[in-house]
């Protein structure tokens, strides 16, 4: 078969997919891809492709069949323990970076961390000292990796825990971010099946209104910021955005709501 033949097949799946399916299975660039058309493809890539498609074809999202996920021009590895990296996650990213200004030697969480892509990325970035936390074992272990790969696991250090509970209560960090579960209840029953299906229902859902993880965030975080500290919480509605900034701005905190590219409130901004 010639990989023509696969870009133009009817095999039920878009153009991006099959592309990437090819890329994946061949080893090849994106550039390459189109640039031989005409190429066969040999038996050995074509069984890895048949499978990958299928893979596809089932639901199964793209980046837990190659393995790897782009984030903020870095290639993350994931698997089905972690959630796949989101463009929209950049702007909390972004946002950290913007509020830290250059600063050296602060100590910044990484709650929740998943895949760790957070975490490695601010690290790398700044310079500074991570701390990344998972519930999940399995998570943590991906994280780990990840900052090894990315090159700043010096600088790195994970903990598996729920929320603080590993922690003495005298630890505090000059920046906390979160990327926590904030799917709502009718959000999770009409998310696409490539998500519900695959990706771990532990990192997305957040209980009827999808603020159950961020109300045991909030209540344990007193004590938890040095003084003029920052936090910074990915979040996904204005209503959830209105509930976090009240209770946030009661513990002394000056709260800001950045919106996405789409306009919808994605990340409180929080300063002490």
């Amino acid at each position: 078969m010639k990989i023509r033949q696969v870009i133009t097949g009817q095999t039920g799946l878009s153009r991006t997919d099959r592309v990437a399916a090819l890329c994946y299975a061949c080893n090849l660039t994106t550039e390459q891809v189109y640039s031989n058309l005409d190429a066969q493809i040999d038996d050995g890539d074509l069984a890895v492709l048949e499978a990958c498609l299928k893979d596809r074809m089932s639901g199964k999202p793209l980046a837990y069949i190659t393995g790897k996920r782009e984030f903020f021009s870095e290639t993350f590895m994931v698997n089905e323990s972690v959630l796949i990296p989101r463009p929209e996650t950049e702007i909390l990213i972004e946002e950290a970076l913007r509020q830290l200004n250059g600063r050296k030697g602060c100590a910044i969480l990484d709650m929740g961390c998943g895949s760790g892509a957070i975490g490695a990325i601010m690290a790398k970035e700044t310079g500074n000292r991570v701390t990344c936390v998972d519930i999940s074992y399995e998570a943590v272990g991906v994280a780990r990796k990840n900052a090894e790969a990315v090159g700043v696991g010096s600088l790195m250090e994970f903990v598996c825990s729920d929320l603080f509970e590993a922690f003495k209560p005298d630890i505090r960090f000059d920046m906390i971010l979160a990327n926590l579960p904030y799917v709502t209840h009718e959000e999770w029953k009409s998310l696409m099946t490539d998500v519900r299906d695959f990706e771990p229902r532990l990192a997305l859902y957040g209980g009827e209104d999808g603020l159950d993880v961020y109300r045991r965030l909030t209540a344990s975080m007193p004590g938890r910021l040095v003084p003029g500290g920052d936090i910074l919480l990915e979040i996904g509605s204005g209503r959830q955005a209105e509930e976090l900034k009240a209770v946030l701005e009661k513990t002394g905190l000056s709260i800001r709501v950045i919106n996405d590219y789409a306009m919808r409130e994605r990340v409180l901004a929080g300063h002490g």
